[in-house]
This record gives C-alpha cells, sequence and structure tokens, in this order.
C-alpha cells in the first residue's frame, strides 16, 4: 500500500522560482472528467493548460441513466442558463416507486424536493452536452488515448497514451484521475484500492410503441437474488436491470436473454407495470450488457500533484443511485481544491480528501441501512451476504 506523503512538507507546489503556466492533465471523459475540467476552467487563470484525455470509443454504450433533484444546482452551475434548454431534451421523473421490505409499493415522489426535478437521461446525449462546455471553455480534448505508462518527473508527471498514431507524452504539472472505476493512475502508483462489496448488473434496453402508456418513475422490486429496477428513457427506449452477483450469475446464467427474461417473468410486481409483450417480442435481437459494480475506496485520493475523482475515487453500489450526482459535485470540490493548490496552499487537498472518506462512510450506512430494510429474503445468500 502507498502511504500518503506529507504533503505540507514535500509539496514542490507553485513558488515564487516557478512562473510557468501549470498543465493540468485530466484522465478520463465521463460525467466526472468533463465536468473538472468545466469547473477548472472557471476557476484558474486564462494561461493554465488543462488537457482532457478520453480512452473511451464513440460506441460504448453508456450505462447509468439516472440523477436525483440533488444534482440540480451542481447542474445549474456547470450549464448556467442553458441548463432548462439542455434538460429538454431528456426525460423528467417524478421520483421512484419500490417494492422493497413490504409487499406494498412505497412511493418516493420527488414533487416536494426543493432542488428541482430529477431526470431518466439519454446518457450518451448527456455526456455530448457536457463535452460541448468543455470544448466551448477552452478545454483541449484528446480522443481514444489510453493512459499506458506514468512517471513522476521534478515538476509533476510525464504520462505516456497509447494511440491510433503510436505512444506518446505528455508533462503535466498536477493530474485528476477521472478514469473510472479501473483507477487506472491512481493504481499505476500503487495506491491500494479497499472492496467492500461487488454486484453485477445486468441491463438491457427496448423500443417502446409510442402508444405504450407507462408510468415515468424510476420502479424497483426486490427479489430473492436481488432486484429489478426500470427507468423509462428519452426517446421512447426503456431500460430494465437485474442487479445480482457474480455467483448467482454463473449458477443461473441469467446474463443470458432467454434466462434473464424468465426471470424477469418471475417478477411478482414489476413485470405488471412494464409492457413485457414489447420486451418479449424484441428479446431476440437484444443483448444482455453486463457491468460490474463494485462498492470501494481508494487508499488515497491524494497525493503529491494528483488526485482522484468520481468512479476512480470510490465507488458505489447502484442501489444509492448516487454514481453521477457522486462524480459533479466531487469534480466541483476538487476543483476548488486544485484552484487552492495552484495558489500555494496544500490543506485543501487534503479538505477533499477528508470530504471523499466522510461521504463513502455515510454511504456504507445508508446501503447497511437499505440492504437490512428488506427482510422477507433474509435467509437467501444475496441479502445474507449484504448485512453486516
Amino acid at each position: 500500500m502507498l502511504m500518503m506523503t506529507d504533503l505540507n512538507t514535500a509539496a514542490r507546489h507553485i513558488s515564487a522560482e516557478q512562473q510557468a503556466p501549470l498543465t493540468i492533465a485530466i484522465i478520463g471523459g465521463g460525467p466526472a472528467g468533463l465536468a473538472s475540467a468545466i469547473f477548472l476552467r472557471s476557476k484558474l487563470s486564462a494561461d493554465c493548460s488543462i488537457l482532457l484525455f478520453d480512452s473511451q470509443k464513440e460506441d460504448k454504450l453508456k450505462v447509468g441513466e439516472s440523477i436525483p433533484p440533488a444534482a440540480t444546482p451542481v447542474l445549474r452551475k456547470l450549464f448556467g442558463e442553458q441548463l432548462k434548454s439542455i434538460f429538454a431534451e431528456h426525460l423528467e421523473c417524478p421520483g421512484s416507486i419500490s417494492l422493497w421490505g413490504s409487499d406494498t409499493p412505497g412511493h418516493n415522489d420527488f414533487i416536494f424536493e426543493l432542488d428541482g426535478a430529477g431526470y431518466h437521461l439519454n446518457r450518451t446525449l448527456f455526456e455530448q452536452q457536457l463535452k460541448q462546455r468543455v470544448l466551448s471553455a477552452g478545454v483541449v480534448c484528446h480522443d481514444q488515448y489510453r493512459l499506458c505508462n506514468i512517471e513522476p518527473n521534478n515538476s509533476g508527471f510525464t504520462l505516456e497514451f497509447a494511440t491510433a498514431e503510436g505512444n506518446q507524452q505528455w508533462d503535466a504539472d498536477f493530474v485528476v484521475d477521472a478514469s473510472g472505476a479501473g483507477s487506472f493512475f491512481t493504481r499505476k502508483l500503487g495506491v491500494a484500492r479497499n472492496i467492500l462489496d461487488s454486484v453485477l448488473f445486468l441491463c438491457a434496453e427496448f423500443d417502446l410503441p409510442d402508444s405504450i402508456d407507462m408510468l415515468d418513475h424510476t420502479l424497483v422490486e426486490a427479489v430473492s437474488d436481488g432486484w429489478w429496477y426500470s427507468a423509462r428513457l428519452p426517446h421512447n427506449r426503456l431500460m430494465v436491470t437485474f442487479c445480482t452477483d457474480a455467483e448467482h450469475v454463473k449458477l443461473s446464467a441469467c446474463d443470458q436473454a432467454e434466462f434473464w427474461l424468465e426471470k424477469l417473468k418471475q417478477t411478482s410486481w414489476l413485470q405488471s407495470r412494464i409492457p413485457m409483450a414489447e420486451i418479449a417480442e424484441q428479446m431476440s435481437e437484444t443483448t444482455i450488457i453486463t457491468r460490474a459494480a463494485t462498492s470501494f475506496i481508494m487508499s488515497n485520493v491524494i497525493g503529491e500533484r494528483w488526485l482522484a475523482v468520481g468512479d476512480a475515487a470510490c465507488g458505489f453500489d447502484p442501489i444509492s443511485s448516487a454514481g453521477i450526482t457522486k462524480a459533479l459535485l466531487q469534480s466541483e470540490r476538487a476543483s476548488s481544491a486544485i484552484s487552492e493548490w495552484a495558489g500555494g496552499s496544500m490543506d485543501a487537498l487534503s479538505g477533499y480528501q477528508d470530504q471523499v472518506f466522510n461521504d463513502f462512510n455515510q454511504y456504507v450506512g445508508l446501503r447497511s441501512q437499505l440492504y437490512a430494510s428488506e427482510t422477507r429474503f433474509a435467509g437467501q445468500r444475496y441479502w445474507s451476504q449484504r448485512v453486516f
């Protein structure tokens, strides 16, 4: 495990002798990286260079489609006066309805939230909208740059990327690791990842006919070997997801379309709230997308001239519905910490890490409460392994 450097004594931050403009490198082009770029550009001087390196291919399916009203304040800061028109292209979500801990559906309505509405996102479009803000702010973006090596130097790091044109190197005074759950930069430094739990979510998207009358709520149902959720998306799309663990997938083969559909048919409530006939009709042409969701936190999320943000810093179970919101809020805090670091203060970086650790501890408590509240399946392996 990499021990945290004494930042106040070992820092080589900006001094009177170091007058060259800063170069900030952001590794990752998801919500955390894009939001970090927007906030950093607004906080740092114009001569500071901000570079964003994104390894993702354009055609990769984006999973993670809901944001609660708690995200609205930070979204206003990111999009300004354009927020209303931008979110007109997404689908407003009035709340959630869940069959969890009871045989009677429970409602969590957003109507009384002061921060605004929740939304079901077109995730690909959302990231495109963020990226447009990044480009309009003057941030330089390098697409399909995969980080393959890092070397500390006297003023920061030399980063080596694999690209279609061959390997390329860039020097950076400060690095923001926004590379997602892989934490590629942070783990290359040798920082340990502390894992609490890991689940799999098995996702499928479907087209909805215009005539379908379906609730715009997020729909959730707990079952004996995991839980399901469904969300109507913009442009008449429907996302249906089964959350379970690797052991159950191995035993049941529910990552295969026919077995996934059979499990969906066995739900006692959800199958009556979604258009099962249309889902079954499209199943032969549907691919089940499997994604891992690991609850973890890195041993350090800051160091000398770097920090981690979003899923590169810590990961949440999808039951929290907080992944995108966490990424946006951490990006704002991270940018403030880096701005203060650039002004000569190291305490801000330590304060950022304290906040990330505190937020993760709160999440662990909330997650435990949510899983413990489902007592109908207390004897089942999936549930017993997640109640501590």
